[in-house]
């Protein structure tokens, strides 16, 4: 009986909190690109301040903290995206994509046998790893049975992994690839490959300059990429409404003679998470960053 009344109030306030982002968000399961960076920024601060709350009062005074493990990041992110008419998953096995869809395409033709074998052949080369065992970080899609993804999210952490990053647009972009070949890509799906910045003594002005290489290169990749997709839309930057400037940390150390004097804490610090932003909808070449 208690075990049961315990399971109803986590219902209840996994129900409610849920309800709150309802509210906040507005029902149904579709996504815009707007809702997606405000989502992303909001997930990465919060990640930062859970990594702030390891620290420890004494520590966190003389030291600031830097996301850390990645996935604190991912479970942050998909906690802000979470909706009632939404089903949001971690460690998604991108083969479980493939099946789902290769089952949407041939409901689509079901008694054309030929139409039939022309879907399996075109999902062939849809292989994910080794040993088809590659998974997403985080996958949002409707929440009635067999609804299609709305949008595939790939994390890392700093500025300074460009091969890391663009691995998870090319993932992204495979996927796409896959929905396209059997007729169900839309733009109604999203992608996003986030990371962050995170500098110790900095100013405004590294937005332009320690992740300029990064999103430099990412550019310069997709621009080759949208070459065989005219379909693709991207979007790569900073998210410059999220940014974060902390100034030098410090205190006034007073002593027993009367006198006091400042005392330095800590570095300032300049924070912003980044995203590359994917999809068919144009609204991802219009949203701010």
């Amino acid at each position: 009986m208690r075990l049961a009344m315990q399971r109803r109030h986590a219902a209840s306030r996994v129900g409610y909190a849920i309800m709150a982002r309802a509210t906040e968000l507005g029902s149904g399961n579709a996504m815009n690109a707007d809702e997606i960076i405000r989502s992303v920024g909001a997930g990465v601060h919060e990640a930062l301040h859970a990594s702030q709350l390891f620290l420890g009062v004494e520590q966190f005074a003389f030291e600031n903290a830097d996301i850390h493990p990645e996935y604190l990041t991912t479970v942050k992110v998909a906690e802000q995206l979470t909706g009632p008419s939404r089903f949001v998953s971690l460690e998604t096995h991108m083969k479980v994509l493939r099946k789902q869809a290769r089952a949407r395409a041939r409901f689509k033709v079901l008694g054309n046998s030929s139409a039939l074998a022309a879907i399996d052949h075109a999902l062939l080369p849809f292989k994910f790893g080794k040993k088809d065992s590659r998974r997403l970080d985080i996958l949002v899609r409707g929440a009635d049975f067999g609804s299609p993804p709305i949008l595939i999210l790939e994390a890392k952490l700093g500025v300074d992994n460009l091969n890391g990053v663009i691995g998870d647009v090319d993932r992204i972009i495979r996927l796409f690839d896959m929905l396209e070949v059997v007729g169900l890509l839309d733009a109604s799906l999203y992608g996003a490959a986030i990371f962050h910045l995170m500098e110790d003594g900095a100013s405004t002005a590294t937005l332009t300059t320690k992740a300029a290489a990064l999103i430099a290169g990412v550019n310069s990749h997709l621009a080759m990429q949208k070459l065989a997709r005219p379909w693709l839309n991207y979007k790569v930057g900073m998210l410059a409404h999220a940014q974060t400037l902390a100034p030098v940390d410090g205190y006034l150390e007073t002593y027993d003679d009367g006198t006091a004097e400042p005392v330095f804490g800590k570095h300032g610090f300049y924070f912003a998470p980044g995203m590359v932003l994917l999809g068919q909808a144009a609204d991802v070449n219009s949203v701010t960053f």
